[in-house]
């Protein structure tokens, strides 16, 4: 029987043929903070630190780590350091959830509680990063650009497998929305102020340039791993160092390709402003409603009257996310109060407000009041409801009194989830709207647009999140929606920031954010579908 000793070198020597077998791979420890350090570089192109070139070469050291792995669970572990990193700071608006003083938790437990849910759903998303690098690993690739055969069987081309994967996992797989997904911190979303490059949304959509951006940062990686040739990377390295060129020159082409052709259709079918637009930014925030003060339906209307009377008549006003905290349908002098605000001053309104059906369901609701004094008998129900925020998910039922707390929305024990688009016909236009998070989903915004939407508007309350990064997220979503879609965009938030955002991706208008105030601009109606909104009928 082999000594103590014995053993002891011999478990030496497994280790250093391992640590042989890929020279970088190391030890499974020592490459952690290597992980994480590159995810929190990735995160600084997030909108709102807006270092948006980093999206092109950030995901090359997260490839590189896992094709340097010893095996799938080492690759596993290195994607879920790299995704904590990269969502800790693209999702760092979390910790700007606190003051919590209006759900009863003040001072240091209210920050304890948002730095809480900050690593909740930043450990969420970096699991799925994780599985991402797993899968990536276990998949017999190779750095060329077609299937190849080896000695254990065929391997797939990387430079295709690699960012179809990540699009089904993050995009789709792991965040739907029935797994309680957030598709946040998408890579598309950074590129949100290159108007020229996103133009190709309106065709392959930013799931698209999601791909194209992970696409090339592959390509980028297989030239490292193709010219150093010490890397031992097999699931990277081409045969030589100049077809890996020829993939980087391929990526960029197809790239031009699509951005071109989103170029030419913006031309093709232009959009004339012709609706003047008008947001109420209210400035009611959190604590004001639930603390200090809470306002009564008469003060709330006195406050929001006060800005609508400024608003030029022939306009189409739009009051933000519960900007009437009430069940509208249930309040008939309010509804004749906004009736003679319509007639009076010719404005086509939408308002957001609750909504109570038959079975006394709630909902998270938007109406439309016509120019011609009629409240419209469609109602729209938000369909994307927040997890905790709008609605308790069945596994909280188990968990103690304090976490059930969390979902203490306007309706008491959450709202009741809308199921189809509606499309408010008012007198100056048919409108799309969509409610708070909702900018979030391409699936919904194309959905509204094919149920006859001539502009998207979304509704939002962002009060919760106070001075943060995450205005400049959701304007980025927005922006992305208005391109795939090809229909001017309104984005209007109870503290800001408010922005209306055209058919290409510009920003034409926007707000400061808590201050009371109406933002004013003009809109176009678009009358085409766009091939984006055509083909993604999911």
């Amino acid at each position: 029987m082999p000594t103590i000793a014995q053993s002891k070198k011999k478990r030496k020597k497994d280790k250093r043929a391992v640590s042989a077998e890929h020279p970088s791979g190391g030890s499974l420890w020592k490459s952690l903070p290597l992980a994480l350090a590159g995810g929190v570089v990735l995160g600084l192109s997030a909108p709102g630190i807006n270092q948006w070139y980093l999206a092109w070469v950030g995901l090359v050291p997260l490839l590189l780590l896992i094709g340097t792995s010893n095996g799938a669970r080492q690759a596993c572990l290195r994607g879920l350091f790299f995704g904590l990193g990269y969502h800790l700071v693209y999702g760092s608006w979390f910790l700007n959830l606190q003051p919590l003083d209006w759900l009863g938790f003040g001072g240091w437990v209210g920050c304890l509680m948002a730095a809480g849910a900050w690593l909740i759903l930043c450990s969420q998303q970096a699991v799925i990063t994780a599985i991402f690098a797993f899968v990536c690993r276990i998949i017999p690739m190779n750095g060329g650009f077609l299937l190849k055969k080896a000695t254990t069987g065929f391997t797939l081309p990387a430079l295709l497998v690699i960012p179809l994967l990540w699009v089904l996992i993050h995009n789709f797989i792991c965040n739907a929305h029935d797994l309680m997904g957030v598709p946040w911190s998408e890579l598309e979303y950074t590129q949100y102020k290159q108007i020229t490059l996103i133009q190709a949304a309106s065709i392959i959509g930013g799931v698209g340039i999601g791909f194209l951006l992970v696409m090339f940062n592959t390509a980028l990686a297989t030239l490292c791993a193709s010219i150093w040739k010490q890397l031992a990377i097999p699931m990277l390295a081409s045969a030589n160092r100049e077809q890996a060129y020829y993939q980087l020159l391929f990526t960029g082409f197809l790239f031009a390709m699509f951005v071109g052709l989103g170029v030419w259709q913006s031309h093709d079918e232009t959009i004339t402003p012709t609706l003047q637009a008008a947001i109420l930014q209210g400035n009611i925030n959190i604590d004001m409603q639930k603390t200090k003060h809470r306002y009564t339906l008469e003060e709330l209307w006195a406050h929001y009257n006060e800005l609508a009377q400024q608003v030029p008549p022939e306009s189409l006003c739009v009051m933000t996310e519960s900007a009437l905290p009430v069940y509208l349908r249930q309040e008939p002098e309010m509804q004749n109060t906004l009736k003679t605000l319509a007639r009076q001053r010719q404005l086509d309104i939408i308002v957001g407000a609750l909504d109570q059906d038959t079975l006394n369901h709630p909902y998270n609701a938007a109406y439309g009041v016509s120019s011609d004094g009629n409240v419209l008998t469609e109602i729209y129900h938000k369909r994307y409801l927040v997890p905790f925020g709008e609605y308790c998910p069945w596994l909280v039922e188990y968990l103690p009194a304090w976490v059930k707390r969390l979902t203490n929305t306007p309706a008491g024990g959450g709202f009741t989830s809308g199921k189809q688009p509606t499309v408010l016909k008012l007198e100056k236009a048919s409108v799309s709207p969509l409610i708070c998070f909702e900018t979030l989903s391409p699936e919904l915004a194309s959905s509204s647009v094919r149920a006859g939407g001539q502009l998207l508007v979304n509704i939002s309350d962002l009060a919760w999140f106070h001075r943060s990064i995450a205005g400049d997220q959701m304007i980025a979503f927005s922006v992305m929606r208005a391109v795939e879609n090809r229909r001017y965009f309104i984005f209007a938030a109870n503290t800001g920031p408010s922005v209306i955002i055209d058919n290409d991706g510009n920003i034409q208008d926007i707000s400061n954010l808590d201050k009371a105030c109406i933002v004013l601009g003009k809109v176009g109606l678009g009358q085409h579908l766009s091939p984006f909104t055509r083909w993604f009928a999911l």
